[in-house]
């Protein structure tokens, strides 16, 4: 992965304030990743909440017997006092709760609001051998369990320090080369139960906050500009990560049996799908989780991060301060040859037509280049190629990525069709927005004004958009009205 995607200056500046005045020492990415998570492990700690502290005890354990030898002897003598002292007021919690003493716990705060399916033990293999997947999984934790206790606002602080050490991780070289850059890396991270099911539940919540938290001015009355900084290049790294599971190159060998078994459909479960929504918005309900429950968290994950990026674009001045063309447009476009027919719609109907109903006219231009361009290019050779088979075969055929789809061939030529359908009616949501775009048309009106180089790439898409409107494409939209 590029370094496009890298943290902002929030992710990995937002704990300077704790580095020691003139040391006059400078400090490699490890040591400062490991101070993070060792003040956000005494942050949680000192929590009055029960729940939250004995998580940070659990975290400050993991770092007396993993990472002792890259703390400072300072820091070492913090961890070991905090250690004293938690094992002091777990007693005295102990001797309380017999006791007629007040309950520490605020009485507005939902404690059954726990995320269901977690399980707060590590997986005991996550030892010496992988302790930064430990902590990964340790910070996701503490992020469930803070935020369930009592929610973002009471929590600002210690969100922003746990989504500070988990951006850090994803610069660590010990975690490139050992999870990210190589298919048998990627393999043993996503065979991981607790890392797939602590991050689905970090995204779910920060999907539906902000879902929930966008006012009609454009305004995020959840995230601040500071955690939301935070948080896209974290779900634009884990999104990454998904994309390449369905890359050609991983054979069935390579990749865990639960996960390439979760990346196969029978023709009459993906038909039920179809039939509730447009074959992902319930793909991780209760019934889904029980089926496959690999399934219904990568294909979760991947619908989440792509909604919450998409709910970014509606967010007033979201564009100069939180989404970069350069970062988000690698995220989806380095994939979008391998992405199947539905992963692809899904992606247009979530990402890009937001993007193109609220992209600044500025930038409009940057974010056509970076993003739209690859994206259109993409489908009209989806488009071509596949109605142009359908239609003088008479039969779809898997050439175009319909997916990983079990049963008999007839089965499969007919569930092609209706993933084709489903895609061209989001292709022809896109093209209608492109359409009514006041913004483009006036980008569009004063091209003659833009550099030879950038007009000719403008002039490509709008050549692009009249091909896929007169090749064919009446046709099309005929048949979906019938």
């Amino acid at each position: 992965m590029d370094a496009s995607c890298l943290p902002t200056e929030a992710a990995t500046g937002a704990d300077r304030d704790s580095d020691p005045p003139n040391s006059g020492q400078v400090r490699t990415e490890e040591e400062l990743y490991v101070e993070s998570f060792l003040k956000v492990s005494l942050l949680l700690a000192n929590q009055e909440l029960i729940k939250v502290q004995l998580h940070g005890y659990k975290m400050l354990q993991h770092l007396l017997k993993y990472r002792s030898e890259k703390l400072s002897s300072a820091n070492l003598l913090k961890l070991m006092l905090q250690l004293v002292k938690s094992d002091h007021d777990l007693v005295l919690e102990s001797t309380d709760s017999r006791s007629s003493m007040p309950d520490k716990r605020p009485q507005n705060s939902d404690w059954s609001a726990a995320p269901t399916g977690i399980n707060e033990t590590i997986s005991s293999h996550q030892g010496m051998d992988c302790p930064i997947l430990a902590e990964h999984n340790l910070l996701c934790e503490a992020f469930i369990i803070a935020t369930s206790c009592l929610g973002i606002q009471q929590y600002m602080g210690m969100l922003l320090c746990l989504l500070n050490s988990l951006n850090r991780i994803w610069i660590q070289m010990e975690w490139n080369c050992k999870y990210v850059r190589t298919m048998s890396g990627l393999s043993n991270l996503f065979s991981d139960g607790q890392f797939l099911k602590m991050s689905y539940h970090v995204v779910k919540f920060c999907e539906e906050k902000l879902m929930n938290g966008i006012n009609e001015y454009g305004a995020c009355d959840v995230f601040s500009t500071a955690l939301l900084e935070l948080i896209i290049p974290l779900f634009l790294w884990l999104l990454r990560c998904i994309h390449v599971l369905w890359t050609a190159e991983i054979g069935v060998d390579l990749l865990p049996a639960e996960v390439e078994k979760a990346k196969t459909l029978s023709c009459m479960e993906l038909d039920h799908l179809l039939e509730i929504s447009d074959g992902l918005y319930t793909i991780d309900s209760e019934e889904s989780f029980r089926e496959n429950e690999t399934r219904a968290l990568l294909e979760g994950t991947r619908q989440r991060v792509y909604n919450f990026i998409g709910l970014c674009t509606t967010i007033k001045g979201a564009f100069p301060k939180l989404l970069e063309s350069l970062s988000v447009g690698n995220a989806f476009t380095e994939a979008l040859g391998c992405m199947e027919l539905r992963h692809l719609g899904k992606l247009i109907r979530l990402v890009v037509i937001p993007l193109v109903k609220h992209c600044p006219r500025e930038i409009l231009e940057e974010w056509t280049v970076n993003l739209l361009e690859p994206i259109l290019l993409e489908c009209e050779d989806r488009l071509h190629g596949t109605w142009f088979y359908l239609l003088y075969k008479r039969q779809a055929h898997n050439l175009f990525n319909y997916g990983n789809l079990v049963g008999e061939d007839e089965q499969i030529n007919k569930m092609g069709y209706k993933l084709l359908l489903e895609f061209t009616r989001k292709m022809s949501d896109l093209l209608e927005a492109l359409a009514f775009m006041e913004k483009l048309l006036c980008l569009y009106m004063k091209m003659l004004n833009l550099s030879a180089t950038r007009t000719l790439s403008l002039l490509k898409i709008w050549t692009l958009w009249h091909h896929l409107l007169s090749a064919g494409f009446f046709y099309i939209i005929i048949s979906l009205r019938s």
